[in-house]
């Protein structure tokens, strides 16, 4: 019995024992694909999270940063820098934080098919 496989370059006539080895030889790949990809989920979602982990250190270390110069400054332009830095981690913070709620809905889906897969 011959089978036939369409390829870009037309058909290729293909005995039954090709097509077995060649079916073994794509399963082997997708089992592969399929460890391969869930490594990369879950080596994405840990990336995002760091985003959002670094995102709220900056916050609280801009406001570390005017507490202390509150506590310990009596000078104006101590206090001055510190609210320009607390205000320049606040951004950068805040950004960071929408950065990784973006990314966590944009891929949302696909930890959601990961789940899925391992149950």
């Amino acid at each position: 019995m011959f089978y036939y496989l369409r390829t870009k370059a037309g058909l290729i006539e293909m005995e039954n024992n090709d097509v077995d080895e060649k079916l073994i030889k794509w399963n082997d790949i997708f089992e592969e694909l399929v460890i391969d990809v869930n490594t990369i989920l879950k080596d994405l979602s840990e990336s995002i999270n760091y985003i959002a982990i670094f995102g709220a250190l900056l916050i609280l270390l801009g406001g570390a940063n005017v507490a202390t110069a509150l506590l310990l400054g009596r000078d104006s332009k101590i206090i001055a820098y510190s609210v320009i830095i607390f205000i320049t981690c606040t951004v950068s913070g805040v950004t960071q934080l929408q950065k990784w709620y973006g990314l966590k809905l944009k891929y949302n889906r696909l930890n959601d098919l990961q789940r899925e897969m391992e149950s």
